[in-house]
């Protein structure tokens, strides 16, 4: 029976695979920051061959908390003074059930949309109510133009703006009545595939003062959304441990085949295959 075992643990090796997506834009002197933010720069300090024979690379750094896919820490726009910073951020809340919701067809139809009240409650009718401690990304469509800027930051065709400018943003966002539902849900956090979780248009930012007057961490400039499905996968917002931090770089990846009751990869699923394999082989054997 040793060669039965052999086989049964080598498939279940192969079923139980998880499939990773990075939902990370790279970091480099294209990377979008908000139009006020100071953008990425790398100096090249070495990279050469030591006096002691080995190879040695390094550089500095220097870039806005608020660049490139990044997290938006409770204290960063909010009604009053408070809130967690990126350090302060309970590690057990960086990392949770995943939930998209899509708004492409609403956010092509109209770059200013807003993801409302209503578009959420339509996905928990379809896929369930939204559960606690989980983390929402809002999937516009919007991440598929991040390499060109111009049209990433909804910038109006042949218009010729400032660098900094913010008066012509144009592009989708979460609405207040929208992520006063999020925070009634009591989830951790909130992502989208823009600049902004408030739409460009925005002069007041008032879904982030109700995201983070509520302690709830925003994620910006996500990339790849459109790999993930509706529900079933967890995600992990890898972001610095920044002392004082309003918002951060962050590696943000999405696991697949995540039981969200459990927390894992749903064996019953595969036992059905298991036992039809093992009575197979038993035949034979």
């Amino acid at each position: 029976m040793l060669w039965l075992l052999l086989i049964l643990f080598n498939y279940g090796c192969t079923a139980f695979e998880l499939e990773v997506i990075d939902l990370t834009h790279p970091v480099d002197e294209n990377t979008i920051a908000w139009p006020t933010a100071t953008k990425f720069s790398a100096k090249q300090v070495f990279k050469n061959i030591t006096s002691g024979g080995y190879w040695y690379e390094n550089r500095d750094i220097s870039s806005s908390e608020h660049a490139g896919t990044h997290l938006d820490a409770p204290n960063h726009i909010r009604d009053s003074e408070g809130g967690w910073d990126v350090a302060s951020i309970p590690v057990e809340r960086l990392s949770g059930p995943g939930v998209k919701i899509d708004i492409s067809k609403q956010s092509k139809e109209n770059v200013d949309y807003q993801l409302t009240r209503k578009d959420v409650e339509n996905w928990e009718k379809e896929f369930g109510t939204i559960p606690e401690k989980s983390i929402v990304l809002i999937h516009t469509g919007r991440g598929e133009l991040y390499t060109n800027r111009q049209k990433y930051l909804g910038y109006p065709d042949g218009l010729a703006v400032e660098a900094d400018d913010t008066e012509h943003l144009h592009f989708p966002g979460v609405g207040p009545d929208a992520a006063t539902l999020f925070v009634e849900r009591k989830v951790y956090g909130v992502g989208i595939d823009t600049p902004s979780t408030d739409f460009g248009q925005s002069k007041e930012y008032m879904t982030h003062r109700i995201l983070h007057g509520a302690n709830l961490w925003g994620l910006e400039n996500v990339a790849r959304s459109n790999l993930l499905p509706p529900k079933g996968f967890y995600i992990h917002n890898m972001v610095y441990k920044l002392n004082g931090g309003s918002g951060g770089p962050t590696r943000v990846i999405a696991v697949l085949n995540y039981n969200g009751s459990s927390g894992s990869v749903r064996l019953s699923d595969w036992l059905p295959v298991l036992l039809l394999l093992l009575i197979q082989c038993s035949t034979s054997y």
